[in-house]
């Protein structure tokens, strides 16, 4: 039977008239009488003897009004259960996170997660290429693809933007970098590419038609965005990374270039990535909970990058 009208039954007894039912509940009497009808329809028996004055239980209405009482009383336990899970959840979960990002930011949450929840174990894979969750026995893994994997439940995160960045002191002892031609005269510090020379497609973000290709030597790659990154704020290179290192503290020292143009064919969002399951255990759920929240909430402190390196 519907849980609905199950509740609202005990009402209309408790109140003893429809119309004090229907204030109650903020509906008129009319359409309280209509779910009455319905939930009587759905018992196959008349539950309400009904006067101007009162309601009476018929036989089939007590029996009801019983069933009603004893199952609320239980869904309102099986809540505060849930509601106390925080304190007392126990398991395992394996967790895969890219290395830039878990390095940078979701390794910090997952210590903040674990010092919350003593009673879950975490084992935590930085690994930016896992595909199948199954083969990898991974639980829940945070990806950033443009196409998340078909054969798994994928929960859309934040976009992540690429972006070149050099340190200023870099910036400051070499060639101004004022239109992407320039780029040609400097290392490039990126994941890796074949060969050694790279060419990239710059698109303006306003200008749709303002498309221009760039070819580079690259001075460094690495699947490691945390050392490519201290690599440029060292002043390697110009560095081909996420746009969201430059939002780092330890990171400061790096300035977004060219920033009138984006990466053309090169971007993708991050999904947190589990496997179809309509009950997962309790700390996965507390995990993925925990996570979106405290992902969605970071993103939304990045703003645009709106630093324009000063040429000289």
């Amino acid at each position: 039977m519907n849980l609905n009208l199950i509740s609202m039954f005990l009402e209309m007894v408790d109140a003893r008239s429809l119309s004090a039912a229907a204030r109650r509940l903020g509906m008129t009497r009319s359409n309280i009488s209509h779910q009455l009808k319905l939930l009587e329809r759905e018992a196959g028996a008349q539950l309400l003897r009904r006067s101007t004055r009162s309601l009476e239980l018929t036989q089939e209405g007590q029996i009801l009004y019983e069933y009603g009482q004893r199952m609320m009383a239980d869904l309102s336990a099986t809540r505060a259960s849930i509601d106390n899970l925080g304190q007392s959840l126990r398991g395992h979960v394996r967790i895969s996170v890219p290395t830039g990002f878990g390095r940078m930011y979701a390794g910090a949450m997952l210590l903040e997660f674990a010092k919350q929840h003593p009673g879950i174990t975490l084992n935590v894979i930085f690994n930016n290429r896992i595909q199948d969750l199954i083969a990898a026995e991974v639980d829940v893994a945070l990806k950033i693809t443009t196409t998340p994997p078909m054969d798994c439940v994928a929960k859309y995160l934040c976009p992540i933007n690429w972006q070149l960045f050099a340190s200023a002191d870099y910036v400051a002892r070499h060639n101004a970098i004022a239109q992407p031609a320039d780029l040609e005269q400097h290392a490039l510090v990126a994941s890796p590419y074949p060969g050694h020379r790279v060419t990239l497609k710059l698109a303006h973000r306003e200008y749709e038609n303002d498309i221009r290709t760039v070819e580079l030597a690259t001075a460094l790659q690495s699947d490691d965005f945390p050392l490519l990154t201290d690599a440029v704020s060292q002043g390697l290179g110009v560095g081909l990374l996420p746009g969201y290192v430059q939002y780092m503290p330890g990171y400061a020292g790096i300035v977004p270039l060219l920033p009138d143009y984006r990466i053309a064919d090169l971007g993708g969002n991050l999904y947190l990535l589990t496997l179809p399951n309509r009950y997962p255990s309790p700390s996965t759920r507390a995990v993925i909970h925990f996570l979106s929240e405290k992902i969605v909430a970071l993103s939304q402190t990045w703003g645009e990058t709106s630093n324009v390196v000063a040429q000289s």
